[in-house]
């Protein structure tokens, strides 16, 4: 029984208590004490302070310091803009994101509380959100077919045992945006991640046949803001093959290869195919060929800019064994841009050219041109699906 529904109880009691003789007051007690848990001669003194009783919500519970009417709707527009991430990512996120939120409801209050409240606050604001939209997730296809015996003799197996502290070490995989069915020629996205920094690129590609892999590699390494030292792939047939081998080996790039079947050998670039790729674009078909141009205008000038300068992620910082448990700590929240900037591997001639860019960037004018290109470009794939269904 809450404090305050005692004092509602006890002011009730007291109209009768005052008016009855002894007798009926000591049985009132008794009652009293059976409800409240309290001792007789506390439940007096509460009967006698007529100013508790007449006035039950003066100073009762702490004051509201983060009111919800006011911070809820800020918090639901400004998660949604970065991506629904967790209370801890989007507090990092805050230095980024807040001096460009400039709506007209904004007070300086607002954004004063948004910055003080701790990560437990916002979480709990965050959970209530959550709780409006919990969908079960889908699960995409697989279409990774093991190379031939001799590619995966060429290309040397690496695990995670070693420790990376420089950029340059780079997973990849691709993702197939192939429906429910594996039939056909379907669009391919590639994702290229650091493991160090988490800078994160990725591109579409119509089919993934080795030349097709090895123009798209060639167009993202160059755009990697530092020098690109090795790059470990899965065991899939489009990676282990004679073009990718030989560009590879042209431009002094280490080459190595998970286990097949293995796949948190690859697990930094495993767990972007879902927040990079599998949000953005969910599990549809997209078989025809003008999508692909389409979709790289998304990644280059939307969502990889997104990602890597006003998206923080978490680092594994280390990870114990505890009996049967494994208990894992993290570093504080950074975004693969400042990663760069604190690393002192980058060279400050590529330090200076991503504050260039991210001077020329604002991200909720970024989140608007995903947003209207995201809708173009599904309206341009219903429209190609009608007149497939025309053409049967």
């Amino acid at each position: 029984m809450s404090y305050q529904s005692i004092l509602e109880y006890l002011a009730e009691l007291s109209k009768s208590y005052f008016q009855a003789d002894k007798i009926r007051k000591s049985q009132f007690l008794d009652h009293a004490e059976l409800i409240t848990k309290y001792n007789r001669k506390s439940i007096i003194r509460v009967l006698k302070n007529k100013e508790n009783l007449s006035n039950l919500k003066k100073n009762c519970g702490a004051k509201v310091k983060y009111p919800e009417d006011l911070l809820l709707p800020h918090i639901e527009f400004l998660w949604d803009e970065m991506g629904k991430m967790s209370a801890h990512r989007m507090m990092a996120a805050y230095k980024d994101w807040l001096p460009y939120y400039n709506d007209n409801e904004v007070s300086k209050r607002v954004k004063f509380l948004l910055e003080k409240m701790s990560v437990s606050t916002l979480n709990r604001f965050l959970t209530k959100l959550r709780r409006r939209n919990n969908q079960k997730k889908n699960r995409g296809l697989t279409s990774t077919v093991p190379a031939a015996r001799h590619m995966q003799n060429k290309v040397p197996i690496n695990t995670l045992d070693s420790t990376y502290k420089t950029p340059g070490y780079i997973q990849a995989d691709t993702v197939a945006h192939c429906g429910t069915k594996l039939q056909g020629e379907f669009i391919n996205s590639i994702t290229l991640t650091d493991i160090v920094s988490t800078w994160t690129v990725n591109r579409a590609m119509f089919c993934k046949k080795g030349h097709t892999v090895r123009k798209t590699f060639s167009h993202l390494i160059p755009n990697i803001p530092f020098k690109v030292i090795s790059i470990n792939t899965d065991s899939g047939s489009e990676f282990l093959n004679t073009p990718v081998f030989n560009m590879f080996a042209k431009d002094k790039i280490n080459f190595t290869r998970s286990r097949p079947y293995k796949s948190n050998d690859n697990c930094y670039v495993e767990q972007k195919n879902y927040t990079h790729t599998r949000e953005l674009f969910g599990y549809h078909r997209f078989d025809d060929k003008a999508l692909v141009q389409l979709m790289n205008d998304i990644y280059d000038n939307y969502w990889n800019p997104l990602q890597n300068y006003f998206f923080p992620t978490f680092k594994l910082k280390e990870k114990v064994r505890v009996g049967a448990r494994i208990v894992k700590k993290y570093d504080t929240p950074k975004t693969p841009y400042q990663r760069l900037l604190d690393s002192d591997d980058v060279c400050s001639e590529k330090k200076e050219k991503i504050r260039s860019i991210k001077k020329q960037l604002n991200p909720f004018e970024l989140r608007k041109g995903l947003e209207a290109k995201l809708d173009h470009f599904f309206k341009v794939v219903v429209e190609f699906d009608k007149m497939k269904k025309r053409d049967k």
